[in-house]
């Protein structure tokens, strides 16, 4: 472009057009009747009902247009600002201006927003009379807050967290499950990074203006909040600061699971019937890891248990070893039900068996050997619920229904063996309490 316009006009123009390129950068506006302007903008600082000063050309002089002529401003890959008529929520942020409502107490304005994501679904950002909001869009539909209030109780600083409600409802391509939206801070880095991720995930083109990049510029605001204020010429974060979530690993893009039958632990602690039997869990260790995002994840079940004895009968000796092997391996999705409660149901291939050997050793009859084997495979859907002791630490218990194809074998010494094949479709109740850590 620079030597375009050195060969076109010569030495005599140069001074002149690296001055006016030093202090305009290439951009637009467009004006109440929709006629947009390619032009060259300064960069400054503007108050409400001021001008913006821009070239057409280099060779002209600077020209000047009212703010509140204009509905869109931008400079290439800079910032972008819309004028948009609002709902906005005017609560204090801060004490003493805290209100003792939960409802947003909203005013119908005119402003100026930055644009911080250009999409299908697009993000903005307000500031101005020590306030700072967040809007969405979604394609040419109207602006609208998301909402994120403090208010006093009688028992102190609550929060309204509507803008989870809303992005879980309808900013949510992935269909993420809410323990995503409960993660979700309201700032700008929080909220830019998901909805590009929404744009990305509808195929649709998006482009990002970063607040940082605009810190030297003042949001101009046709809103009579700005009446009453110096123009906002800082980059500090009026935003509230981030409260922390006590049920939700954030940052994560899995949460693991590991867990064990705490049933024997209970008996202990808790004994409220002295004649009750241990419950019979094929899958005392558990492990399930989970998208953050979706709640989808794998889920694997393991047992494995050996024993022996010895008895010497009146010379006759006898020793007994059993082995029991139970696993599992299959599909889940977790999802949230509450703050403190998370229900899940999964699809499971079981695979396992026990053997049990009998050597029997008699200086009368001599050595007899009792060789029993049950070998399994199967199938069928898992339920369950777990409850949030912590963000770390969950104890739930959960329900199946299997369907199982049993093969039984049992070997005597000095007979033929004997083979018989069984199946059953059977209900296992949720008895079983399993203790879990999350990471």
């Amino acid at each position: 472009m620079l030597r375009f316009f050195i060969c076109l006009l010569g030495c005599s123009f140069i001074p002149r057009f690296v001055s006016a390129q030093a202090s305009y950068e290439k951009g637009y506006f467009v004006d109440l009747h929709n006629q947009k302007t390619e032009c060259y903008i300064r960069p400054e600082a503007w108050s409400a009902h001021s001008s913006l000063t821009y070239l057409v050309h280099s060779k002209e002089q600077p020209q000047t247009k009212l703010l509140d002529e204009l509905s869109e401003i931008s400079i290439e890959g800079f910032f972008k600002l819309k004028r948009t008529k609002v709902q906005l929520d005017i609560s204090g942020d801060e004490s003493p201006l805290l209100s003792y409502t939960q409802e947003p107490e909203w005013h119908n304005e005119e402003l100026f927003l930055w644009t911080l994501v250009d999409g299908n679904v697009s993000l903005y950002s307000y500031e101005g009379g020590g306030l700072k909001r967040f809007f969405y869009s979604r394609g040419n539909g109207p602006a609208e807050q998301l909402v994120y209030k403090k208010y006093r109780t009688t028992s102190g600083i609550k929060l309204n967290e509507t803008f989870r409600q809303t992005l879980f409802e309808k900013v949510n391509c992935g269909d993420s499950i809410f323990t995503y939206f409960d993660a979700l801070r309201y700032d700008e880095q929080a909220l830019t990074k998901h909805f590009v991720a929404e744009n990305n995930c509808a195929g649709a083109s998006v482009r990002v203006y970063p607040k940082a990049q605009q810190s030297s510029i003042t949001l101009p605001s046709t809103s009579s909040l700005d009446e009453k204020e110096k123009p906002v010429q800082q980059k500090k974060s009026l935003s509230p600061p981030a409260e922390p979530e006590p049920f939700a690993l954030s940052g994560k893009a899995h949460i693991n699971y590991f867990g064990l039958e705490v049933n024997p632990l209970l008996r202990q602690i808790i004994n409220l019937n002295p004649n009750s039997t241990p419950t019979n869990n094929p899958f005392g260790i558990q492990f399930a890891s989970n998208s953050a995002l979706t709640g989808r994840g794998l889920n694997m079940g393991l047992t494995y248990s050996r024993s022996k004895f010895n008895d010497d009968n009146n010379g006759v000796f006898r020793e007994t070893v059993n082995r029991d092997l139970a696993f599992r391996i299959g599909y889940e999705r977790k999802q949230p039900l509450g703050k403190r409660w998370i229900v899940f149901h999964g699809y499971d291939f079981i695979i396992g068996g026990a053997k049990s050997r009998t050597e029997t050793t008699d200086p009368f009859v001599g050595n007899t050997i009792i060789e029993t084997t049950s070998s399994f495979w199967g199938l069928g859907p898992r339920v369950g619920i777990l409850f949030l002791i912590s963000d770390r630490v969950t104890l739930g218990t959960e329900s199946t229904y299997y369907l199982r194809y049993i093969t039984d074998k049992t070997k005597l010494s000095g007979l033929p063996d004997s083979k018989q094949k069984s199946s059953d479709f059977a209900l296992t109740v949720p008895v079983v309490l399993i203790l879990s850590i999350r990471y």
